[in-house]
């Protein structure tokens, strides 16, 4: 039985998530080290498409709020990049870092 199948036969399941990868940073100087990512393939009657989900959450300097980001992209490689883009946008000497629970 494929996803497909599953959510044909399952007409209440919207969206199907698996995830085909998990993968680890080594950050240098870093007390949250490693920053991992677990790419998430997302079937949908949109299609499908995959995200990037990091670990960890960064708030910038003067940043209200802490930031993961968390978009839809083409291809498992794009997810990857987008979540450590993300990651690596608001990260310096000032930064905060919080670790996600249950991630």
């Amino acid at each position: 039985m494929t996803e497909t199948d599953l959510q044909r036969k399952h007409t209440k399941i919207s969206e199907i998530r698996e995830v085909v990868g998990v993968f680890e940073c080594d950050i240098e100087d870093m007390k949250y080290s490693p920053l991992k990512i677990k790419v998430q393939q997302i079937l949908n009657a949109g299609g499908e498409s995959y995200i990037g989900v990091a670990n960890l959450m960064v708030k910038g300097k003067g940043c209200a709020d802490y930031y993961r980001s968390m978009r839809p992209r083409n291809t498992k490689e794009e997810a990857l990049e987008d979540a450590a883009d993300g990651f690596f946008a608001f990260l310096s000497d000032e930064s905060e870092i919080k670790e996600v629970e249950n991630w």
